[in-house]
């Protein structure tokens, strides 16, 4: 693993030793539901693109783009044209083959993933699983089934999913890559900011030391806003929001506060509650207590100050994942698993957020990174 260099793109790939790994859970699990091959559609948007980065270690923005995973062989991307070719070079796994429709229309691409499936001779019946799990376009399922013959095409997302959501270490060595990089990136903001900057130009100078990511920064209140050219001046205690993906697609959250000279009393007063919060409510994430149960937790430590701005958080890994830290969502939190917590606090006109990522065990939570638990200081 390394950090990709501030303008150009991470061409880390992913082992074949851990493509092989997931490629065998997914076939068990298939195998005892009876299913044999698996179209995997991705919609492109990120947090769902998931299941197809997933089987490939294949980065790209795959809006459009099918993946033939079978029983036997290793999974295939059904790529829409050999326009996208140096793309899929750049950021794409050599270890998986990357295949073209004959023809130029989204037609041609359904056919091409009806000949693969055909060409495996597999007598169970074939399933799908779309990102985000939506399901396949109503179109596409209609079309598939008929090149395929057959009646209905199982959803096996939520099945899969279970599947990725249990990390195994060289998972854990990947999101620790990726919190690597967002921790970089923040301490070069650091280093570079000044006063008298906009939202909009620290979002940028972040951006710019970064692959594929989100990135917010607020002088507040931080709705979970876009950037603005609103300008970061003296006295401002600044939300700076990092979510990244590497090349091998580990998707984690960082999330700081930054000071701009000296602050006031009440400013830095709930920006010290909010880092506070956020290291009482992790210990809270305890393996066989439930999402809503620390969502309760952490609404009773945001109340005694203000309230929430936003979410509290969610699963996290390669894509976002279930559980939502809500108290509608009663998921068990499992040791294994990965999210996020970002809990923020608004309180009159001022509102601020940190977040980090943590890794789930059997006796509590770990961070994966130490950034959120300071507030940093631009003279």
């Amino acid at each position: 693993m390394h950090s990709a260099v501030a303008g150009e793109p991470d061409t880390t790939m992913t082992g074949l030793d851990t493509l092989a790994e997931r490629w065998e859970r997914a076939r068990e699990a298939l195998k005892n539901e009876g299913l044999g091959p698996v179209v995997v559609c991705a919609s492109g948007v990120l947090g769902r693109y998931g299941l197809a980065n997933y089987l490939t270690g294949s980065f790209p923005d795959p809006k459009g783009t099918y993946v033939v995973f079978g029983s036997e062989a290793p999974p295939v991307i059904v790529a829409r044209s050999p326009d996208e070719r140096l793309r899929w070079e750049l950021y794409g796994n050599a270890l998986v083959e990357t295949t073209y429709p004959t023809g130029s229309s989204h037609l041609a691409v359904l056919e091409r993933v009806a000949e693969l499936i055909d060409a495996q001779q597999d007598c169970r019946p074939p399933a799908a699983a779309a990102a985000g799990g939506r399901g396949l376009p109503w179109k596409d399922h209609q079309r598939l089934t008929e090149l395929l013959g057959v009646a209905n095409l199982p959803d096996v997302y939520p099945l899969l999913n279970q599947i990725k959501r249990f990390k195994t270490p060289s998972d854990l060595q990947g999101m620790g890559s990726a919190i690597r990089m967002a921790e970089e990136a923040l301490d070069r903001f650091v280093a570079q900011a000044y006063a008298g900057m906009t939202e909009l130009e620290a979002a940028a100078m972040i951006e710019a030391m970064l692959p594929t990511c989100l990135v917010y920064v607020s002088a507040g209140p931080y709705l979970s806003q876009a950037p603005t050219e609103r300008s970061l001046d003296q006295g401002d205690v600044v939300t700076v929001f990092v979510e990244v993906a590497n090349a091998d697609g580990y998707w984690v959250e960082l999330g700081a506060l930054v000071a701009f000279g000296r602050v006031a009393g009440d400013r830095w007063t709930l920006a010290e509650k909010i880092v506070d919060t956020l290291r009482q409510a992790e210990r809270h994430i305890v393996a066989g207590s439930r999402a809503s149960g620390l969502a309760c937790e952490l609404d009773r430590l945001v109340k005694a100050t203000g309230h929430p701005a936003f979410g509290y958080g969610h699963g996290v890994g390669i894509d976002e994942e279930p559980p939502v830290i809500s108290r509608g969502d009663h998921t068990p939190l499992e040791a294994g698993t990965t999210i996020t917590l970002h809990p923020s606090i608004l309180k009159g006109d001022m509102s601020l957020a940190v977040a980090n990522t943590y890794s789930l065990h059997e006796h509590g939570a770990v961070p994966l990174s130490s950034h959120p638990y300071r507030i940093y200081r631009i003279p």
